[in-house]
């Protein structure tokens, strides 16, 4: 039976039209994502089973689009995939503040609530840089490297270039830990301690480096190692 066939109050657009978003549950709100299912299959079915074989929401955010396709479910075709991943990104993106007019980093806690929804769940490790002005409040941020993180990957050249073409007075570095281990790795040390000596140089100091993971942050302000 199609959903259109259902009852009004049991398909997934009515009841968010007369509940809003919180009166449907995981499935039922993919199943809109999802738009149209494929013959003898609703979007509901293909929700169910990318649930079964992919797991959680969170789980599925974390991802690639060739991944999915592995999954080998019948009717989720790579466009499909496309608009879930994309539309998990787009709640993933509302959950940081960066929408806000101004955006200041006063302290770690700042940076950590800020970039947690962005970095801190994915499966691969991202570094940032983010421009401050004189007030640490945030001018931009630039991705610097994506994968594994290693010390001949993040240049100062591409950091301070980036810093000095916002006409940053500061930086901060973040990246996120998909292990959760928290404690920064030998590369990590060597990264920061390199882009510090560079920012003497040109003038742009390093506020904080911070890593961050699922459950928490490092701060190397915090412990000194700045």
């Amino acid at each position: 039976m199609k959903i259109k066939d259902w009852p009004a109050s049991d398909r997934p657009r009515e009841k968010f039209y007369e509940r809003g978003s919180y009166g449907l549950t995981d499935t039922e709100l993919l199943a809109i994502i999802i738009g149209k299912g494929v013959r003898n299959r609703t979007a509901v079915d293909l929700a169910k089973e990318i649930f079964n074989k992919a797991g959680s929401l969170k789980k599925l955010s974390q991802k690639t689009v060739a991944e999915i396709e592995r999954l080998k479910i019948p009717g989720l075709g790579r466009a499909k995939i496309i608009s879930i991943l994309a539309a998990l990104e787009a709640g993933r993106r509302s959950l940081s503040s960066k929408g806000r007019k101004k955006v200041k980093f006063a302290n770690p806690d700042d940076v950590f609530k800020f970039y947690a929804p962005l970095i801190g769940g994915l499966k691969f490790e991202v570094f940032k840089v983010a421009a401050v002005d004189g007030q640490n409040i945030l001018i931009n941020d630039h991705t610097v490297s994506k994968g594994i993180l290693d010390a001949s990957l993040v240049h100062p050249r591409e950091v301070f270039q980036f810093a000095i073409n916002e006409s940053a007075s500061a930086i901060f570095l973040i990246h996120n830990h998909p292990s959760g281990i928290q404690k920064p790795s030998e590369d990590d040390l060597k990264i920061t301690e390199r882009i510090c000596r560079a920012g003497d140089i040109v003038g742009v100091s390093v506020v904080d480096h911070v890593i961050i993971s699922e459950d928490g942050y490092y701060s190397f302000s915090q412990h000194h190692l700045l």
